[in-house]
């Protein structure tokens, strides 16, 4: 079985060839330059991944057994990633995605429009969609009795991470959401979608022992919170200026002393000077916030590492590095 490391190198090479054969026959549709040249875009998204998602897919095959090349599974489960990033991009208008400017933004330049720019990426985006789809069925050639449970958890896994980008969309108008539907819409666009139902389609491909789905869930689930706990912790300052509803910010509005919870509705969804950004940092250290979400992620991981043992799965080394590198994202 491939290390991370391994496959991500397998896989980036085999994955922008396929991305450049779609957008090709696309394009050939109309000859239109313009949607050649803004298709060829996603390629550069295509080869700076770290492909989490696709490997937990293969690991759940191998470690059940499967000895097929299932590559058109893990490219349809990273295409839907491509999806999810150019619709997230659109969404927190972000100028630029792994390096280099974002779609929407890279033909609002072209175009000199924004409407323009978002209703093109939005439209590329659907289009990466239905590729996804096409590659999930191209599995039925590989694995053709075990193919409709996979599908059927890509399904649900579609509707996970639709429901939890809703969520995380409409929270911002709420003022204090509570923690448990924050901790929801945690579970449903990263635990589930970037472990839990990867790692559960590559195991049904390969027709999964039911015994292990505990494992998958004891393991993935708390793997993906500490995850996205992680994430919202780097990207606390930048969540606050936008005014999403993490954890960090139900302590601030829940937890913290008055003080620090008057100071933080001064900064919360606004733009600040450097020196404000500094006093903001400390407020939330100050508060308690930080450490409260530093510990529950920690906690989240130590459920992840004990499920390995509690389960007696075999294969510790490959969970562990797993673990490891989540933790070094």
């Amino acid at each position: 079985m491939m290390t991370l490391k391994q496959f991500q190198v397998w896989f980036e090479d085999r994955f922008s060839t396929l991305v450049e054969d779609k957008i090709k026959d696309f394009s050939q549709l109309s000859g239109h330059g313009d949607i050649a040249m803004i298709c060829s875009h996603i390629v550069q998204y295509a080869k700076r991944g770290k492909y989490l998602r696709p490997y937990m897919a293969y690991v759940g095959y191998m470690t059940e057994g499967g000895e097929s090349d299932i590559f058109s599974l893990l490219a349809g489960i990273e295409l839907l990633h491509l999806f999810c990033l150019i619709q997230d991009d659109i969404i927190d208008n972000e100028s630029f995605r792994r390096g280099i400017v974002a779609l929407h933004r890279l033909v609002a330049e072209l175009k000199h429009s924004r409407e323009i720019g978002k209703s093109v990426a939005m439209l590329i985006g659907d289009l990466v969609l239905t590729w996804s789809v096409e590659c999930i069925d191209q599995a039925e050639i590989v694995e053709p009795y075990t193919i409709d449970d996979t599908k059927k958890e890509f399904r649900r896994l579609l509707s996970e991470v639709l429901h939890g980008q809703l969520l995380d969309v409409l929270l911002i108008t709420n003022e204090n959401p509570t923690k448990e539907i924050i901790l929801r819409s945690i579970y449903l666009k990263s635990a589930q979608y970037s472990f839990f139902r990867p790692l559960l389609m590559g195991k049904y491909l390969a027709g999964i022992d039911e015994g292990d789905i505990s494992f998958i869930e004891s393991y993935a689930v708390n793997l993906g919170m500490a995850f996205q706990l992680q994430d919202d912790i780097a990207d606390c300052l930048n969540d606050i200026k936008e005014g999403q509803q993490t954890l960090v910010s139900w302590y601030m509005f829940n937890q913290a002393g008055i003080e620090d919870r008057n100071l933080f509705n001064v900064y919360f969804s606004k733009e600040w000077s450097e020196d404000e950004e500094q006093k903001l940092m400390r407020v939330l250290r100050h508060s308690g916030a930080l450490t409260y979400v530093e510990k529950t992620m920690d906690a989240y991981f130590l459920q992840a590492e004990d499920a390995i043992f509690e389960h007696d799965m075999g294969g510790d080394e490959i969970w562990q590095e797993i673990i490891e590198h989540v933790k070094n994202v």
